[in-house]
């Protein structure tokens, strides 16, 4: 009997999935879960194994999730419409990992739980057959175009029990949480008080906090001195900055299939460490740098958001962040007060502000020089706005 190997969650949806695979196609079902947040893998497990699977594969992966996805991401201040990309990098890795598995167990077909209206859909099927064209990816919701009326029914008969879902559609990862549907939809409305999880809401804040991050080579080292690995650092920001009303995006959203969306993104500690990732480039980094990064930085976010992680460019755009990273040394204190961050002070070791030549207590610049540099600067716009003038005198 051919297999299936199906990204499982544990929810309605995915369920369902498991006993339709298995009655409709008549095949083996293995499921595969990955925790990138707070995933209860021996739940999940239970519950696979409860409806019938041949294999049920679960997995703890936010240290790799971390060092090999978080980490490009504050390489390149990874923004999408302004907010920092979570789901958008989850999904590459659990791609992957889909396909390592379906090699394994002999699976012929990947599937997951993606509706044919959003960008998951895109992410999951790009990146699997990048990696292995050959492979089938089939998406059930999308697929057999089942609405959550005909799930439940469909669950009901078959013996499946119904989580009690959220109110609303969320997706989690240690890097940030979205969430949409319900009353989220009517944007109309402002946000209801239980939307927020991670971001206390600003009346609820106190009188705010003062935070030291340190960086070597463009990645968060150590917190108010003390060292943690990367994966460690991301969580314990998303407490300290969540606390002080950091990072809540109530956002109107652009997908990749043209639909315009409400989302809500709560992102404390991936706002907070992207925040100092970039005053610690402005210390250490030239203009032409800056420059050059800033359009790099939007390729990058753009491709990922688009599902395009494997495409051949995302190789060059990784090397050359990776590249200017290594002198993104520093630390920095942060003020974080009502959903607000503030630079306290700054340091670097590759710093190439110069207090001596900024400084006007001093003269050690030659500002003589400065007459001859803007006589010779001025020229390009002096001379095209003259010839102008001239010619639009002469048409008159």
């Amino acid at each position: 009997m051919d297999k299936v190997l199906l990204l499982y969650s544990g929810g309605l949806d995915t369920s369902v999935m498991v006993k339709w695979i298995q009655k409709e196609m008549k095949k083996e079902v293995v499921t595969l879960t990955l925790n990138i947040g707070n995933s209860n893998l021996e739940e999940i497990k239970e519950k696979a194994i409860s409806l019938g699977v041949s294999d049920a594969i679960v997995m703890d992966v936010k240290n790799e999730f971390a060092d090999n996805y978080i980490k490009k991401e504050i390489f390149a201040d990874g923004m999408y419409e302004g907010y920092p990309l979570s789901t958008a990098i989850a999904r590459p890795l659990m791609a992957e990992k889909a396909v390592y598995y379906a090699r394994e167990y002999g699976c012929n077909t990947i599937a997951h739980g993606s509706t044919g209206k959003g960008n998951d859909q895109v992410r999951f099927e790009v990146t699997v057959k990048a990696i292995d064209e050959n492979i089938n990816v089939i998406a059930p919701v999308r697929d057999w175009n089942m609405n959550r009326p005909d799930e439940i029914s469909y669950a009901k008969k078959n013996g499946i029990k119904i989580p009690k879902d959220g109110k609303y559609s969320v997706d989690e990862n240690i890097w940030g949480r979205s969430a949409e549907g319900s009353t989220i939809e009517n944007i109309s409305n402002p946000l209801e008080d239980d939307v927020y999880e991670w971001v206390s809401p600003l009346e609820e804040t106190g009188n705010g906090e003062t935070v030291d991050l340190e960086f070597v080579n463009g990645i968060p080292h150590a917190i108010n001195g003390n060292e943690f690995s990367l994966e460690e650092i991301v969580e314990k920001m998303n407490i300290i900055a969540g606390r002080n009303g950091i990072g809540l995006i109530n956002h109107m959203e652009d997908r990749v299939t043209g639909i315009k969306s409400h989302e809500v993104y709560e992102v404390p500690g991936a706002m907070a460490i992207l925040h100092a990732h970039k005053m610690i480039e402005s210390l250490t980094l030239n203009k032409y740098e800056i420059d050059l990064k800033e359009y790099m930085d939007s390729q990058w976010s753009n491709f990922t958001y688009n599902g395009l992680w494997h495409d051949p460019v995302m190789e060059h755009i990784n090397d050359f962040e990776c590249s200017v990273n290594k002198y993104v040394n520093g630390k920095i204190k942060l003020k974080l007060y009502k959903g607000n961050m503030i630079m306290k002070s700054i340091e670097s070791d590759n710093s190439i502000y110069n207090y001596e030549k900024i400084s006007y207590d001093n003269s050690n610049f030659n500002q003589d020089s400065a007459r001859g540099f803007i006589d010779i600067y001025k020229n390009n716009t002096v001379y095209t706005n003259n010839a102008r003038k001239q010619k639009i005198s002469v048409m008159q």
